[in-house]
């Protein structure tokens, strides 16, 4: 089958529907697909923290383009404005020799999507898109803005294009089906990491570049933004550090919301934390290395794609879980686990200290990480549930 992938975001940007739409288009290309990826050039800073990122051996076009940042508007990421690369005739010709038999479109955030959308409709392409997160904001008039582009720009191109939507969890399905698209068009479908990919990491040469000297360590990966601002694990620390006097936090990556600092600077517990900033995505296997948990997804929406990192380092992670967000399966069902079923600090702290000090507690913890990896979350099964749809009876 020929692919076209679509992504506003690819390594070296260092967000989780990056690293997924590279993980997918190399799996996919494994088995046997002739796949093209269309992606935005990364921003020059980018190219120079990054220059290990290797991707020569993947067909690809990149755009070119201008990253904006509008501060809290867009949570301090660089948004790719992609159309001045969409002009391109050496990118027309690239494209239209490819002659793709469906088009993967990943995220809807963004101008690429839109123009994909587009493309797709007039050229008679089925489409499927790709919802990472839900078109929503934590300030009301934003999020008003987000809503009207869902409904009055998003909405018709997907119904123009007649795109089925794949969503990452039920709380980004529900918030496509109310804005953009229909129940019977919208499938979940969890992202995915390779196995294997995140052990062997050097936890020692961490501990030293960031001067750790004490026990235990909890890791918390992925940029801090509102839907993931690490409040409750501040509101908890308070209890963790009465236990454990030489507790570190470490957080990692972006801090494009700091409410959870300036919470713990009020409890007397900042100097417990250690912000360091984004790291290239082959670094994060160090940090995984001095990590005796993870804990970063509190806020009772699903598994991020750091999440599944960690337990396929074989770190347990803490995390507050719905069991309703992957409608076809319930987590709860492989049995003892570090899922929480709210997120006071009571309840946080008495998960971590039980995953701490009770090796067997722990050790059934990790066996039913291994289950979930490998059945839910493995590269080979979030595949599959892909194709399935790619080259089912799509049309336009």
């Amino acid at each position: 089958m020929k692919i076209l992938i679509v992504a506003p975001l690819f390594p070296p940007d260092p967000t989780g529907s990056s690293v997924f739409a590279e993980q997918q288009a190399r799996e996919f290309v494994r088995q046997g697909h002739d796949v093209m990826v269309l992606a935005n050039r990364p921003s020059r800073r980018l190219r120079l923290e990054s220059p290990q990122v290797s991707l020569a051996d993947l067909r690809m076009i990149r755009l070119r383009n201008t990253r904006i940042d509008l501060g809290k508007i867009t949570w301090h990421y660089g948004i790719p404005f992609s159309t001045p690369g969409l002009l391109g005739r050496k990118f027309k010709d690239e494209l239209g020799s490819f002659k793709p038999q469906v088009v993967l479109i990943h995220s809807t955030l963004f101008d690429l999507s839109l123009w994909a959308l587009r493309h797709c409709a007039r050229q008679k392409i089925p489409a499927v898109l790709v919802t990472h997160t839900a078109l929503w904001h934590d300030h009301p008039l934003i999020n008003k803005v987000m809503r009207w582009y869902g409904t009055r720009l998003l909405g018709p191109l997907v119904r123009n294009s007649r795109a089925k939507v794949i969503s990452v969890d039920k709380w980004t399905r529900d918030n496509a089906v109310s804005l953009f698209a229909s129940p019977e068009s919208t499938t979940v479908i969890p992202i995915s990491v390779p196995i294997g990919k995140m052990t062997l990491g050097n936890g020692e040469r961490i501990r030293k570049k960031h001067s750790i000297s004490g026990n235990p360590v909890i890791l918390s990966l992925g940029h801090v933004i509102p839907l993931r601002n690490r409040v409750n694990l501040v509101r908890a620390l308070p209890i963790l550090i009465t236990k454990y006097p030489s507790l570190t936090v470490l957080v990692v990556g972006m801090v494009n919301d700091d409410h959870f600092l300036q919470l713990a600077d009020d409890l007397g517990v900042r100097n417990h934390i250690i912000t360091v900033g984004a790291v290239p995505h082959a670094e994060i296997r160090n940090y995984l290395a001095i990590a005796d948990i993870e804990i970063h997804d509190l806020d009772g929406r699903g598994l991020g794609i750091t999440s599944i990192e960690a337990m396929d380092a074989g770190v347990p992670i803490v995390a507050w879980i719905n069991d309703r967000n992957y409608p076809q399966l319930s987590l709860g069902s492989f049995g003892v686990s570090g899922f929480i079923e709210d997120c006071e600090p009571q309840t946080l702290a008495k998960a971590v200290i039980r995953m701490l000090d009770d090796q067997s507690f722990r050790d059934e913890v990790l066996q039913t990480q291994r289950r979930i990896l490998a059945e839910v979350f493995s590269e080979k099964s979030v595949a599959e549930q892909y194709l399935r749809i790619l080259s089912s009876d799509l049309q336009y």
